[in-house]
């Protein structure tokens, strides 16, 4: 089960690259979803699946099928790891 919270109206926290990059990094590591201010969220199962343009505006993030998404690292507003979230 994901458990996610979401944050309340008027007060979206937007993810620092940074903290994405140490979810990625992390030993061992947590699949987690990366969630957007939409509530859509886009599931990580390993590092392997993102990468981190080298200007680091954009995230690109691959599924299980080869399919894609572009993401904006300040979208994001939070990390959901199975039975917590990161914020």
């Amino acid at each position: 089960m994901w458990l996610t919270r979401r944050p309340t109206r008027g007060m979206l926290c937007h993810m620092r690259i940074e903290a994405i990059e140490e979810a990625l990094h992390a030993t061992p590591f947590a699949p987690f979803r990366i969630v957007l201010p939409s509530d859509r969220s886009v599931p990580v199962p390993h590092a392997d699946f993102v990468s981190i343009a080298p200007n680091r505006k954009w995230l690109l993030v691959w599924d299980k099928r080869g399919g894609w998404s572009l993401l904006d690292p300040a979208l994001v507003v939070q990390l959901a790891f199975n039975g917590a979230g990161k914020r």
